[in-house]
């Protein structure tokens, strides 16, 4: 299962469509994880059964989203289940060009953020908060819920987005559940948009990791952590000791860059 959620990440069409968002062939992975949400009846502040509107930069990143037209992450939800059966398909606010109010940076105006704001996960905790403590932010929420709208998603649909998209979950179906995979990558250069998840090397040592990645492309290889062929971290030494630790996999696309340098 959870190679299976790992391959998918991996995939090639998922690569190609991250480096065309982020206009760079060099992306790598920082989220993969498989989450699924059942349908219950109980409400609290922190619950995730109906979401505030959210940013996701919040709990990624220390710092505030860069300028929309230079964009540094591609994060997208792949929906295992039909949401017109479950229900609790992911709703979005669609950005509606640069002077978009709803798109003004700052973006601090939910629960959390700004230094001082109390963190809720529940929709209608967090609107009451902003209710009670500042009547112009809840105003300017209460247009979020105005324009969102929420796709059906089949299994297999990718919702692609960033961190600075304004989204939330919205309720499953009492009875059912919604599985989805969550995805996120960033320019390589971009340290500064965490890992999410544990390393995937902690899963070494029992076979399954070292067969899934000599069967990898090194463009699948450099997602995940391994410096692509041409690379100044390669030398004949290093590939030599790459390819005894792999016995199996293919180094001659890191050999035939070093001839070259």
């Amino acid at each position: 299962k959870q190679w299976y959620q790992r391959r998918v990440a991996i995939t090639a069409g998922i690569i190609e469509a991250v480096s065309q968002l982020l206009r760079t062939p060099h992306v790598v992975l920082t989220q993969s994880e498989g989450w699924s949400k059942a349908g219950h009846e109980y409400e609290g502040s922190q619950e995730n059964k109906d979401q505030r509107f959210h940013m996701d930069y919040g709990n990624n990143t220390w710092l505030h989203p860069t300028p929309w037209h230079e964009p540094e992450n591609v994060a997208m939800i792949v929906y295992l289940a039909d949401t017109e059966e479950t229900e609790g398909g992911t709703a979005v606010c669609p950005r509606e060009g640069d002077d978009d109010e709803l798109y003004q940076p700052p973006y601090i105006n939910m629960p959390g953020q700004a230094g001082h704001w109390e963190f809720y996960n529940d929709r209608a905790h967090a609107e009451a908060y902003f209710e009670r403590v500042d009547p112009e932010v809840a105003a300017f929420r209460r247009k979020l819920y105005e324009r969102e709208i929420i796709p059906t998603y089949k299994p297999g649909d990718v919702l692609f987005y960033r961190y600075d998209i304004w989204h939330r979950g919205t309720p499953v179906k009492v009875g059912q559940r919604r599985s989805v995979i969550n995805l996120a990558f960033t320019k390589r250069e971009c340290f500064w948009h965490l890992t999410w998840n544990r390393a995937w090397t902690q899963g070494n040592y029992y076979g399954d990791n070292e067969r899934t990645l000599i069967g990898l492309s090194p463009r699948q290889r450099a997602v995940i952590g391994i410096p692509e062929p041409g690379h100044p971290y390669w030398n004949a030494t290093k590939i030599r000791n790459f390819a005894a630790r792999y016995p199996g996999i293919d180094v001659t696309p890191y050999m035939e860059m070093l001839k070259e340098q």
